[in-house]
């Protein structure tokens, strides 16, 4: 039995708000086959969480602002996002190839990260990009202080 995409990633979004990693969780839009969510979670601004059913895919849209298109964070990023992928990694930090694929967009300088669900694995896909999105965050802030300072508020120590 199929279940609904809609209800598993309202569910389990719901769920990393009832534990208090997303913060002032909220449901912003609703129409057929595609939501849109809103929280705080590693950053003082809102993220904004897009599922689309019909197509498949979990998008955190413009994630990370101010990032130019051919510059060594983008390029760094893209090696990074590549590298998910890889069977050195631990099996709860790769991701499969067969239930998900990896998109980086970027637009005018802000980058969408995004997962293409196969074979309706969406409670799979969606620990995956939660998990991506707080790998690379991790990432940035040890490699690239500078820009999560300047985009992001961090500290740097």
């Amino acid at each position: 039995m199929t279940q609904d995409p809609l209800r598993v990633i309202r569910k389990g979004l719901q769920a990393y708000a009832d534990r208090g990693i997303f913060r002032g969780f909220s449901e912003d839009d609703f129409k057929h086959a595609r939501a849109s969510f809103s929280f705080q979670w590693m950053t003082p601004r809102r993220l904004q969480f897009t599922v689309d059913a019909s197509k498949g895919v979990l998008t955190f849209k413009h994630l990370l602002p101010n990032i130019e298109t051919g510059s060594i964070i983008y390029k760094d990023l893209k090696r990074f996002l590549l590298a998910r992928y890889d069977n050195s990694l631990p099996r709860h930090r790769r991701i499969d190839k067969k239930r998900a694929e990896i998109v980086c967009t970027n637009r005018q300088g802000a980058i969408s990260l995004s997962l293409k669900v196969r074979d309706g694995q969406y409670s799979y896909c969606l620990k995956k990009i939660v998990n991506l999105v707080h790998e690379l965050f991790v990432h940035l802030n040890d490699s690239y202080d500078d820009y999560m300072c300047k985009n992001f508020d961090a500290r740097q120590e």
